[in-house]
């Protein structure tokens, strides 16, 4: 009998259950259809549909060529010379010089080429090769026409044909005091010659 009542008592808890949810539902209507009457539905603002915009493709990225710059080995560094080492440097010293003591143009420590001659072509008593020196005169100081700085000539003569004591080699004097052997013929010829700076 245990068994009779347990069974109804569940159908009995299903029937009322059912019997609840029918009635909520048949009243369902009821209740929203007063709320409808109450006031007015106003439909929802309804939002734009969203664009969605094309799927946007990256263009391929392509890296730029990788270019390496070109090599240059580093320039040798000489090796330190030692004296008397004449392989070292072609044979010179670190100061330039090779074992003749002369540098790569051919002249010396001291500025003279092997024939004794500067870099302005004068020798070590400063003279050129046509033997004068800078201020234009000879070992014996004469110049390129044969006068040294005082005017005279070997002979002893200046410009004009008259010698350190005054007188020409015929014996005329510049001032007209000839000597008592002169040529006088010659002698007034001479002063009567414009000075044109020779013997005659």
């Amino acid at each position: 009998m245990d068994l009779l009542l347990t069974i109804d008592s569940r159908a009995i808890g299903r029937a009322a259950a059912q019997a609840a949810v029918a009635a909520a539902l048949l009243l369902t209507p009821i209740a929203v259809g007063t709320s409808a009457q109450a006031a007015p539905i106003t439909p929802a603002p309804t939002a734009p549909a969203p664009v969605t915009p094309p799927p946007v493709t990256a263009p391929p990225v392509t890296p730029p060529p990788v270019t390496t710059p070109p090599v240059t080995p580093p320039a040798p560094t000489p090796r330190p010379c030692f004296p008397g080492d004449l392989t070292c440097n072609g044979g010179r010293t670190p100061d330039g010089y090779g074992p003749d003591g002369r540098d790569q143009a051919g002249y010396d420590r001291w500025g003279y080429d092997s024939f004794g001659r500067d870099r302005n072509g004068f020798d070590r008593d400063g003279f050129d090769q046509s033997g004068y020196d800078r201020s234009g005169h000879d070992r014996w100081g004469y110049d390129r026409w044969g006068y040294d700085s005082g005017g005279f000539n070997r002979a002893g003569f200046d410009r004009w044909g008259y010698g350190r004591d005054g007188f020409t080699q015929q014996g005329c004097a510049r001032d007209g005091h000839d000597r008592p052997d002169a040529d006088h013929a010659f002698c007034e010829q001479l002063r009567k010659r414009p000075s044109t700076g020779s013997a005659g």
